[in-house]
């Protein structure tokens, strides 16, 4: 396991506290598209990526612009619940602690994803393509189909995802 995670269990743990804070989404999926967007981007912390911040860092990955634009456009409130909930001040965080910390990729990833007006989709594939569109987009080199494959790496942590 890298990035901080010692069991895959731990990462749904974790999205769907940060979700619980910071909100769900309409239709209540955000846990799984933040826990899907870590399977396609680092297997769910099991693939080390080999090029340390030049594709991102962290478990969702998040690039150095992702991060600066999240900083730069979050809303307080997020920022007041982040502080309030997790003790994290994201004013004093940088860019390279999200390497090492499940928790601040995933506050990250969620934050980014709310700065995204379209609600986010209940079926797995409308999330293949919404993460394409506005998380990887037409630069990256991930696909939809290879996000679909890779969220089957949920498949036996199905049941602790929706657990509620």
């Amino acid at each position: 396991m890298y990035y901080g995670l010692a069991k895959r269990v731990h990462a749904v743990e974790i999205a769907k506290a940060v979700c619980n804070v910071l909100g769900n989404g309409a239709n209540r999926n955000a846990d799984r598209l933040l826990l899907e967007t870590a399977a396609q981007e680092t297997r769910l912390g099991t693939y080390r990526d080999l090029t340390p911040y030049a594709a991102g860092t962290g478990l969702c990955q998040v690039d150095q612009i992702g991060f600066d634009d999240v900083l730069t456009r979050t809303r307080d409130v997020h920022r007041y619940k982040t502080i309030e909930y997790f003790g994290i001040d994201l004013s004093l965080v940088h860019y390279r602690e999200l390497e090492l910390s499940p928790l601040l990729s995933f506050v990250v990833c969620r934050l980014f994803y709310l700065l995204i007006p379209d609600p986010i989709p209940q079926s797995l594939a409308e999330r293949a393509g919404y993460w394409k569109r506005h998380y990887n987009t037409v630069a990256g080199k991930g696909s939809v189909g290879e996000y679909m494959r890779n969220a089957t790496l949920l498949d036996d942590l199905s049941e602790s995802i929706t657990d509620d």
